[in-house]
């Protein structure tokens, strides 16, 4: 990326979330800030996965795609070598030392996203609720442009889009629609 356009996108950021790192002062930001971590995913992988035949599903077919958000990002990081937005370091405990774009977090978290609600449909509101407020977070606290959250994005699409076709969902392939044993309850449940 062209130092206009980094530029031209710091600027948006300031606009966006104002000068300075910060982390979250608001609800929904203390959550984000809780939901950028990877152990979150696993803790909800687990859950998911003690709801019966069709959390298990989708458990382990969000986990795999978690994987390969992470295994992906990296490849494409290592190509482009962008930097992080200005003050990026400054409330990392030991980082970054990866390229800002893409974002892994938004590609990780939006495939295990895509990936569950492939197996249950509804678990899609709730998890991209929770991958939001994670890239909300990432971005108030200046660890990555707009621009790279919306990258890991696209490659988390794209990422669902092929699994779909070369990997079909469990309930796509059996022809059975879920029963009221095999889907986890519902919030409002």
């Amino acid at each position: 990326m062209s130092r206009t356009h980094e530029s031209a996108e710091d600027a948006f950021l300031t606009m966006l979330v104002g000068e300075g790192a910060r982390h979250g002062s608001t609800w929904f930001g203390k959550v984000g800030d809780i939901t950028k971590r990877p152990p979150v995913w696993v803790g909800i992988a687990g859950t998911l996965a003690l709801a019966g035949p069709r959390g298990r599903h989708a458990a382990g077919r969000g986990a795999a795609f978690y994987l390969t958000g992470a295994l992906a990002h990296l490849a494409v990081k290592s190509v482009v070598g962008r930097r992080r937005p200005p003050g990026a370091s400054e409330h990392a405990s030991f980082g970054p030392v990866t390229s800002s774009f893409p974002s892994g977090h938004c590609a990780s978290e939006l495939a295990f996203s895509l990936g569950a609600a492939q197996e249950v449909p509804w678990l899609f509101v709730p998890l991209y609720a929770a991958t939001f407020a994670g890239e909300w977070s990432l971005a108030r606290s200046r660890e990555h442009y707009p621009s790279d959250i919306f990258g890991g994005a696209a490659l988390a699409i794209a990422l669902a889009l092929v699994a779909w076709k070369v990997w079909p969902p469990h309930r796509v392939t059996d022809g059975t629609t879920p029963t009221s044993d095999d889907v986890p309850a519902s919030p409002t449940d």
